[in-house]
């Protein structure tokens, strides 16, 4: 009787032991919050030439994010003026909420964690950034254009990466895409 007695009272005192492991493990990790994902509905390249002359603007909407609406980019083809050097700003929005959500801010507030990366493809500009987030990485939410050859023509992506805890300021680098778009743009004179 007596290992039955001894036998019961270790189960209950190792019983007792996991539970305060336990209690005190989870008391002690709070949890990370959950960072969501934003909804990007919107993304506008507003592109300001320095020195003079006609303001460009891109503008990308995908009223349903990945749903089944087609995505509107407008114009069609964008036309810089060779030689010209543009000022880049982006905005970008979640347009499906009531008011609209202004989502720059909160890439502005994360910049430590999200890189754009500009990929240029059969056209002649040159891309340059010009903010940078608290460990000298840049950010791309200002950017400087500089168009080259006339009568080049191609495209210009324009990648999000959301990087936390990871970004180092290479293209794509590690991550997931917020949002990915393709403008086409031509150099006339």
């Amino acid at each position: 009787m007596k290992n039955n007695t001894n036998f019961v009272v270790n189960a209950i005192a190792y019983s007792c032991l996991l539970l305060f492991a336990s209690l005190f493990y989870s008391c002690s990790e709070d949890p990370e919050p959950v960072n969501e994902e934003e909804l990007i509905t919107t993304l506008i390249v507003d592109l300001t030439p320095t020195g003079g002359g006609d303001n460009v603007q891109l503008r990308f909407f995908d009223e349903d994010g990945d749903g089944a609406i087609d995505p509107i980019t407008t114009p069609l083809l964008a036309q810089l003026t060779t030689g010209k050097t543009y000022e880049a700003v982006l905005t970008l929005k979640n347009e499906s909420a009531t008011p609209a959500e202004d989502v720059t801010a909160e890439i502005e507030e994360e910049k430590n964690d999200h890189l754009f990366c500009f990929s240029v493809t059969g056209t002649d500009i040159t891309i340059g950034y010009n903010d940078e987030d608290s460990n000298g990485n840049p950010v791309g939410l200002s950017t400087t254009w500089t168009a080259g050859n006339a009568g080049s023509a191609g495209e210009v992506k324009i990648t999000l990466r959301h990087q936390p805890g990871t970004k180092d300021g290479s293209c794509p680098g590690s991550g997931d895409t917020d949002i990915e778009v393709t403008f086409n743009v031509q150099i006339v004179d």
